[in-house]
């Protein structure tokens, strides 16, 4: 094995504690920077520790270590607050690296947002907001952004008509009645949702269009957490990959990023799989990891 395990709480939200689980390389190799990584699961289902095992050996084994995080879900926590406590994740690793992560013996803060699905938006969102909170800090208060970002099957634009209307892929999928799902959502905010049940929720909101609605908070729209292609000029350098038949978020917002992100890599995938790298792991999945390594080096 290639790396070691360690878990740490990084913040509290009504007190649920918020963990991140640090995938760390093996002491003989030289530690090169930190992916900091979200999953995906439509921001209403899924877990930090989502990525499979293969993954996380190719990467640390190259020297790279990952820090996988908790985000609150929806609909028991407004998009604001899932926001803002993954921003805290951020900055809780930059203030750790010399004290609570040093007993690792990190040798360097550089970092990179990675995420999938749900989890490239928020590293992309969180990205655009570094610049922007940069840009009104004095000079000598600066934070560190990232390097990069690792965008997989992503979407920087929660205005897609797609998202706001009934989907014709879930459509084909068994209906789910209103009454069970209001079962399945909690009164007290969560971290992780089995998919045998949280999938429900995002299925049932992607067949009635309002998945939207599932995610916002209260006089607050799509377009006020969507990234303009202004924001996306500002982004550092990106590694993009999307399915070329994915049925769950259109090819074209990765193709958008693309041609917005000033130093862009893009894989287009021929698959039909919205996570690839979950379905096809020993074809598309290990090639674009191959990739995003070659990138990252």
């Amino acid at each position: 094995m290639t790396y070691s395990q360690e878990i740490y709480t990084f913040a509290s939200f009504k007190e649920l504690p918020l963990q991140a689980s640090f995938y760390r390389p093996s002491r003989t190799q030289t530690y090169l920077a930190t992916l900091i990584y979200f999953h995906g699961g439509g921001l209403i289902f899924g877990q930090r520790d989502d990525l499979p095992e293969v993954y996380i050996e190719q990467l640390t084994g190259a020297g790279y270590g990952i820090l996988a995080v908790d985000y609150l879900l929806a609909p028991e926590t407004g998009l604001d607050l899932i926001l803002d406590y993954a921003q805290t994740a951020i900055e809780w690793f930059l203030e750790n690296t010399e004290s609570e992560l040093g007993n690792l013996q990190l040798t360097t803060q550089r970092y990179y947002l990675f995420g999938r699905s749900a989890g490239a938006y928020l590293a992309l969102y969180l990205a655009a907001k570094q610049v922007n909170v940069d840009k009104n800090m004095p000079h000598n208060q600066t934070m560190q952004t990232a390097a990069g970002i690792i965008a997989l099957y992503g979407y920087f634009n929660l205005n897609e008509a797609s998202f706001s209307l009934p989907s014709r892929h879930y459509l084909t999928f068994k209906e789910v009645s209103p009454a069970s799902i209001q079962r399945l959502i909690g009164q007290q905010p969560l971290v992780t949702g089995s998919m045998d049940e949280r999938f429900l929720i995002y299925l049932a909101a992607r067949q009635a269009g309002n998945w939207m609605a599932n995610l916002l908070p209260p006089h607050q729209s799509a377009r006020d957490f969507s990234l303009s292609y202004a924001d996306l000029k500002t982004l550092p350098k990106t590694f993009i990959a999307a399915a070329s038949g994915d049925t769950d978020v259109p090819v074209r917002q990765s193709r958008l990023m693309s041609q917005h992100i000033p130093d862009a890599q893009l894989h287009i995938i021929d698959s039909d799989d919205h996570d690839f790298d979950r379905t096809q792991v020993e074809t598309h999945g290990l090639e674009v990891y191959h990739a995003i390594l070659a990138w990252l080096n």
